[in-house]
């Protein structure tokens, strides 16, 4: 009699491992038809997994992954709300909301296939190349608001890009042959770009003779002022760092202090002046305490190249 009950538990403990050997073959072989994407099969399987293991939200969410391309769209929506009620991960529920945004394309319901867009972006979804590639958004991209909607993912994916003060300096944006100003006199070449998502602004300056240079350009949040950071092909000293730039009628001005020969303190300006969308004059100066020009250190007339 003693023995009956231990002879019991026995038997019911070969029946769950026998339960979760069978989830696990169905599981296995799932997976390996759905990464052959043969999508008919691995709904099979995973639907029958889901039977014993209802509250695995990955494969819900492959499961509607495979009614999605099979075309049972219904059906994929149920199955990603399934994945979303049984606490996925992070990275599973922005893929969930991602497809989910995908279906609703497909049905042609732009409005749904928006919202459940931004919310995958807000997740860390950053796939802007999906978005204007994927067969899935044919229908969103066709879609009165679409432009208004990437613009806004993609101020989401970028973040400096929406802020205002960022744009300061675009009018440097571009490729531009350097003059010495009021002359015919060549002093180099510059490609200036846009980096980091709008973040920032890379100089590339390239002079006639065997001298390079680099800035990093950016607008301080904290301080509320533009830095540019110069490193020179000329060694250790050909470096300067300016950081109270400010954008003001419509040109970019930096003031700085440094040291003449003698050990001295002076200040001076550095100044980018917007003339027009094809040309700009950059400028830099040292002043006395009185405001009086000491000398300049270059005078540049920069001509977009077309």
């Amino acid at each position: 009699m003693k023995k009956f009950p231990l002879l019991v538990l026995f038997f019911v403990n070969m029946m769950v491992q026998g339960s979760r050997g069978q989830s696990k073959d169905l599981l296995q072989s799932g997976d390996s038809l759905y990464a052959k994407k043969n999508w008919a099969g691995a709904k099979v399987k995973y639907a029958v997994y889901l039977k014993m293991n209802d509250t695995n939200s990955i494969v819900w969410n492959r499961l509607g992954f495979c009614f999605q391309n099979l075309g049972f769209l219904p059906e994929a929506l149920h199955a990603y709300d399934q994945s979303l009620n049984h606490r996925p991960s992070p990275l599973v529920k922005s893929v969930v909301n991602l497809r989910t945004a995908q279906v609703y394309s497909l049905m042609n319901k732009d409005d749904s296939a928006s919202a459940w867009l931004v919310r995958a972006t807000a997740l860390g979804y950053n796939s802007l190349n999906d978005l204007d590639s994927l067969p899935a958004f044919e229908n969103l991209r066709k879609a009165p608001n679409f432009l208004s909607l990437r613009k806004q993912i993609y101020e989401t994916v970028y973040p400096c890009s929406g802020n205002p003060r960022n744009h300061d300096f675009d009018f440097w944006i571009g490729d531009w042959t350097c003059y010495r100003n009021g002359t015919d006199v060549l002093a180099g070449y510059s490609h200036i770009e846009s980096m980091a998502g709008g973040c920032a602004i890379l100089e590339n300056y390239t002079s006639t003779q065997a001298y390079t240079g680099k800035s990093f350009n950016y607008y301080d949040t904290v301080s509320g002022k533009w830095k540019q950071e110069w490193i020179g092909s000329g060694g250790p000293s050909d470096r300067q760092h300016y950081d109270q730039g400010e954008f003001t009628n419509g040109n970019m001005h930096f003031t700085y202090e440094t040291t003449n020969p003698a050990g001295e303190k002076v200040k001076g300006n550095f100044i980018f002046y917007f003339i027009s969308h094809d040309s700009l004059r950059q400028y830099q100066d040292l002043i006395d305490s009185s405001g009086k020009t000491l000398s300049v250190s270059y005078d540049l007339m920069y001509i977009r190249r077309k």
